[in-house]
């Protein structure tokens, strides 16, 4: 019995792969189940033999590269010291989101380019995912707010959706041989914590004085045609 359960997840597995990697090249409209069968070298019966139809697999390729996300981002935050600075808990959620995307790339490449093609009901299920995700990066960042660490006047769900934003357009561009996930992830906290932690005081010293007080631009001496 238990090699059979081994042998269908196995199966399974091929199917939902295979069907990212062609929702991913041929979007949701030109996407066949014989293309998947194909891809994942299986009989056509066999994938209907996991899921009844094209939305039903489209569904489970949108939820599954989205809980690998919410796995792996929740995994590197508990491993983290209960008193973690905000800084370091970003910093965290930043490397372990990319990890997540690089790693399951055609998930994320696939939920990228059909997210809006999709029926409403399935958009609507995934979109419920998506929000207690961007509820846990929310909480990250006004923790760190309340805490002082951050500047309060930051509009925090701008910040959100900025950094979420630019880092699942990583895996637009990101190659293996290239810069390493860890050499992008600290990049990228450095640009963005840095914006954050900037006090507000600062920014106010490094204003253009009023118009009054400014000194006049130095007059170009008009020169006459010879």
């Amino acid at each position: 019995m238990t090699k059979k359960l081994a042998k269908s997840a196995i199966s399974q597995k091929r199917v939902l792969d295979a069907a990212a990697k062609i929702f991913r090249d041929n979007g949701y409209a030109g996407t066949t189940m014989r293309m998947i069968a194909d891809e994942a070298e299986l009989k056509a019966g066999s994938i209907y033999y996991h899921y009844e139809s094209k939305d039903e697999l489209i569904s489970a390729v949108l939820d599954l590269g989205i809980h690998a996300v919410i796995e792996t981002v929740k995994a590197a935050l508990d491993a983290l010291p209960s008193d973690a600075s905000g800084r370091q808990r970003v910093e965290t959620a930043i490397r372990a989101h990319l990890s997540a995307i690089i790693d399951n790339g055609d998930y994320t490449l696939a939920t990228r380019r059909v997210f809006g093609q999709v029926p409403k009901p399935i958009r609507e299920k995934n979109q419920r995912l998506r929000s207690s995700y961007a509820t846990m990066w929310q909480s990250i960042l006004v923790d760190a707010q309340k805490r002082g660490e951050f500047r309060s006047d930051t509009d925090l769900s701008l910040a959100r959706l900025f950094i979420l934003g630019a880092l699942n357009w990583t895996v637009e561009w990101f190659k293996p041989g290239g810069r390493s996930i860890d050499e992008v992830a600290r990049t990228f906290s450095g640009v963005v914590i840095d914006g954050l932690v900037i006090d507000a005081g600062m920014m106010a010293t490094t204003k253009a004085p009023p118009p009054s007080k400014q000194k006049a631009a130095p007059r170009t001496p008009r020169i006459r045609a010879l």
